[in-house]
């Protein structure tokens, strides 16, 4: 799995990145040398090696759902990381409190601008949403509503401007929250909040076209550096982090 990593981001190029595909990766966290991976496809072993060195560091993840299950951050979080993680499920929050101590968990709907939503929770909470767009594609494949809450939509810079510590760094943004991802990027003064890696879901994403996409057109205009994309998600790695490890 290691090695795999290490060819799929041996290559900033996009065109290179993307050659890995979705079965060399699914190949490599299912081998016998495969690592523990706590992500729902081994986001967090990716992370790890385009954060290497970093030790106690500092996540935000948006769309935190579980602390345990199918999470991007409890593999951090087990090495000594902390972080805000932020979901719209207060149940879910209120376990993230109970189980992982030094996180910061906030209930809050995310978007770029703010105004009343409706968050509609699935049986699969993975599933659970504010995107409309999302919610209708959910509807025609039969999956059952669990609950819908009415919700004040607040922007991720305001969450940070809130609850970040002083003077604290953001070596990871994780955003993976069903179809919003986007506009919770928006949310985001990228100027005063410079995470060093951004994960972010990207389920629209095509091979033929990735210079097209709006995440990955919004983030390479920003001076983040695409690393690459697997199964649903896109790494982009700050420029300036990247070249001060490169220059080392």
């Amino acid at each position: 799995m290691k090695q795999a990593i290490q060819k799929f981001f041996t290559h900033f190029s996009p065109v290179n990145a993307l050659r890995f595909g979705t079965l060399g990766f699914v190949k490599g966290i299912t081998s016998r040398d495969a690592i523990l991976t706590y992500s729902q496809t081994g986001e967090d072993r990716i992370v790890m090696d385009l954060l290497k060195g970093i030790r106690n560091g500092f996540y935000v993840e948006v769309g935190s759902n579980d602390p345990m299950h199918y999470s991007n951050t409890f593999a951090f979080y087990c090495k000594g990381w902390r972080g805000i993680t932020i979901d719209a499920n207060a149940s879910l929050v209120e376990k993230h409190r109970q189980l992982r101590k030094r996180d910061i968990p906030v209930c809050a709907a995310v978007s770029n601008v703010e105004e009343e939503v409706v968050f509609v929770e699935y049986d699969v909470h993975e599933l659970s949403t504010i995107s409309q767009q999302t919610v209708a594609i959910l509807e025609r494949e039969a999956n059952t509503i669990k609950r819908e809450t009415r919700l004040q939509t607040v922007t991720l810079t305001s969450i940070l401007q809130e609850y970040l510590p002083e003077a604290t760094a953001i070596d990871l943004l994780s955003i993976d929250v069903e179809g919003h991802d986007l506009n919770v990027l928006q949310s985001t003064d990228l100027s005063a909040y410079r995470p060093k890696v951004v994960v972010i879901e990207m389920h629209d994403f095509r091979l033929e076209e990735y210079y097209a996409n709006p995440i990955y057109q919004y983030l390479t205009d920003r001076g983040y550096v695409f690393a690459g994309y697997a199964i649903w998600n896109g790494y982009f790695v700050d420029k300036n982090y990247l070249e001060s490890k490169t220059s080392k």
